[in-house]
């Protein structure tokens, strides 16, 4: 049995691919398998992977209609066969080293889930600023993190205030497997990146860059017609958490991360009829605890609340100023790239 099961969604990624498929072919860990998962590519990736294939056993592809990222993850792991499973955007790349330290760090401590940090690059391999990251070596400082594991309770924010992206965790399979990444839905990271991080009995850390994503003008997260997903996006969590007894526990960090959530989507948006869901949602709102929510997040609260509609609300914001928060919480809240 192989290591690690690398499941890599593919569509039309042909600028992309190959750096993808050499940053997984070379790894320092070689039991693994790569299960890549054409999601009915119209340009030269499957030509790619085929070709990829060829002179590397270790490549299974399976091929179906464009089903979106989350039924193409889905598929994957229906044909993963290791004990641990991870998951790669294939616009993406990362370091040679990485499926190595993060096997090894689930190994030595039984992990569940093992989370790490990632950095944004260009296509010159210039690092930009960071987005949200597992600052988990903030809470616990400088310890030996091979030797060590946490739950939820010690990390709350990270639970629905931290990097959603399936692509900064290795998961044991016989966790991941238990749900299902939404489908014909955007933002399907968010509800299992919750429900994993509240199941997972241990969790670890590798306090180290081995991600690297790249900003990509055509994802799915630079779309703007995508941000009305988040709404249904919410639902889910807002369900789950109800469901499995978690919502009372964790009431304030969900308000956080409703309002911030809905904040990040209002700009790209650019409508009235998304602005009126968003102060519809947040009039059922009760705040309970102020202080649990950041300062940009309460002050984008008030002023949706306080405008009557969106020509109204871009009235009562400075542009500039506007821009620059929009962008912090973008920033702060989503690892882009789905």
């Amino acid at each position: 049995m192989c290591d690690v099961s690398v499941i890599i969604p593919v569509y039309n990624v042909e600028k992309y691919l190959k750096e993808c498929l050499d940053s997984v072919c070379n790894q320092t860990l070689a039991n693994i398998e790569i299960i890549c998962v054409n999601d009915g590519s119209t340009d030269n990736s499957l030509a790619i992977l085929n070709e990829y294939a060829q002179n590397d056993e270790r490549i299974k592809i399976i091929s179906q209609e464009n089903q979106g990222l989350g039924a193409a993850r889905n598929r994957g792991l229906e044909d993963a066969s290791a004990d641990y499973v991870y998951f790669l955007d294939s616009d993406d790349y990362i370091e040679l080293t990485t499926l190595e330290k993060l096997f090894n760090n689930a190994v030595s401590n039984s992990s569940d889930v093992v989370l790490f940090k990632f950095k944004k690059v260009d296509d010159n391999k210039n690092m930009h600023k960071r987005g949200i990251e597992f600052k988990i070596d903030k809470i616990f400082g400088n310890i030996d993190y091979d030797n060590f594991s946490f739950t939820y309770k010690d990390v709350r924010r990270h639970v629905m205030n931290s990097a959603f992206s399936a692509c900064l965790k290795l998961y044991k399979k016989e966790l991941i497997e238990k749900y299902r990444f939404p489908e014909d839905l955007h933002f399907e990271d968010v509800p299992v990146h919750v429900q994993v991080m509240l199941e997972a009995e241990r969790i670890s850390f590798v306090p180290e860059y081995l991600y690297n994503y790249r900003s990509n003008p055509d994802s799915i997260l630079n779309s703007d017609a995508k941000g009305f997903d988040i709404f249904e996006v919410i639902d889910i969590v807002e369900n789950y958490l109800k469901e499995n007894g978690h919502y009372d526990e964790l009431e304030d960090e969900f308000i956080f991360f409703k309002i911030a959530q809905i904040l990040v989507y209002l700009p790209s948006t650019d409508c009235e009829e998304y602005f009126q869901k968003a102060k519809s949602e947040f009039s059922k709102i009760s705040i309970k605890n102020r202080k649990s929510l950041k300062k940009y997040a309460l002050k984008g609260y008030k002023l949706v609340l306080k405008s009557n509609n969106y020509a109204d609300y871009l009235e009562k914001t400075n542009p500039k100023q506007n821009e620059n928060i929009i962008q912090k919480t973008f920033n702060k809240f989503r690892k882009t790239g789905n």
